[in-house]
């Protein structure tokens, strides 16, 4: 493990410019926000990626592979960019998974095809557990 946190910002903002998104859209913090803003710490040789709110950690994800970190990162900032897509192409009584869930997919896939894969049989697994609402206003 080499990077430091300048070295990761800069593999993001590389990341995200494959789908059109500016650099800085995405701000690395390496201490906690407070709002529940993901920051990243270095310790034992390995990468911490936590989430907290107001002093409590609700998360918090640890990994020696630089990779892998990218792969949460961008992941997290991808979610949100399709979940905006999808309030904007809403179809009132669609389960919006149904909408937002391919467009993680086809971002993760324009990033990196591997993590499109990834993404993929992630959002397969929430499904197994969690269906789409097949009619949700009967």
């Amino acid at each position: 493990m080499s990077a430091n946190i300048n070295d990761v910002q800069k593999q993001v903002d590389m990341l995200v410019a494959k789908i059109g998104i500016p650099p800085q859209s995405i701000i690395l913090h390496t201490s906690p926000v407070g709002n529940g803003t993901p920051y990243i710490s270095f310790e034992n040789g390995k990468y911490n990626y936590i989430c907290c709110e107001r002093g409590y950690e609700f998360s918090r994800k640890v990994t020696s592979s630089i990779d892998e970190l990218l792969y949460w990162i961008i992941y997290d900032f991808v979610h949100a960019v399709a979940v905006d897509y999808e309030l904007s192409n809403r179809i009132p009584g669609k389960d919006s998974r149904r909408i937002y869930f391919p467009k993680i997919i086809e971002l993760m896939r324009k990033i990196n095809e591997n993590w499109g894969l990834k993404a993929q049989s992630h959002l397969e697994e929430i499904l197994m557990n969690s269906p789409y609402e097949v009619s949700l206003y009967p």
